[in-house]
């Protein structure tokens, strides 16, 4: 896979933190980590949300401050 895979798209849904969670997963997987997003390295963690960050800004998607532990909570991370 590459990263034209990674999806991040505005969702119509109540949930606004559901193209975050899509978008963390599809990095993860499009940066080769085996294990499910909560149980990355923490190093990981930081690559899969630069890369959810740099996704977001080529979509033109602004992200609310503190949206990093926001996500973080939301994927069962620590």
């Amino acid at each position: 896979m590459d990263g034209d895979d990674m999806r991040l798209e505005p969702s119509p849904s109540a949930d606004p933190f559901a193209a975050l969670r899509d978008a963390a997963s599809a990095a993860a997987r499009n940066l080769g980590l085996e294990a499910d997003v909560q149980q990355v390295s923490a190093e990981h963690w930081q690559r899969v949300l630069a890369a959810v960050a740099a996704r977001s800004r080529l979509r033109g998607l602004d992200l609310p401050e503190g949206w990093q532990e926001m996500l973080a909570e939301q994927m069962g991370r620590q």
